[in-house]
């Protein structure tokens, strides 16, 4: 395999890694409002608890690709030096810190948590 093979690899993993993290943060913005009506509704405390945890469990998806989207995007400069990297991935390197695999930043950063482009739970 040549290196443009190999960087061509890279960057559609990295890509996936994009989407995949756009489309959850989608999902985990529905979810966040999902949790917020209930709790203004007054709903079941088990009802509340479950979305919470699924809440949770998104959440910590998102931190997840944020690590390995950092690492991804860490090997590609690494490995193919003087290439641009793909849309949105430049954000993953803010995105995760060593300690924790949580930042305070991703792809599409800078807006509310409430939104869709929010990693951090």
């Amino acid at each position: 395999m040549t290196v443009n093979d190999d960087c061509a690899r890279q960057r559609n993993g990295i890509e996936s890694l994009v989407a995949e993290h756009k489309s959850l943060t989608a999902t985990t913005a529905r979810t966040e409002r999902q949790l917020a009506s209930l709790k203004a509704a007054h709903a079941d405390p088990a009802t509340i608890a479950s979305v919470r945890e699924t809440l949770s469990a998104e959440q910590e998806q998102l931190a997840e690709i944020a690590v390995a989207g950092k690492a991804a995007v860490e090997e590609f400069q690494g490995e193919c030096v003087g290439e641009p990297l793909p849309p949105g991935a430049a954000a993953f390197l803010q995105a995760a810190t060593p300690a924790t695999g949580r930042g305070a930043d991703g792809p599409g950063a800078g807006t509310p948590r409430e939104s869709q482009d929010r990693i951090v739970p």
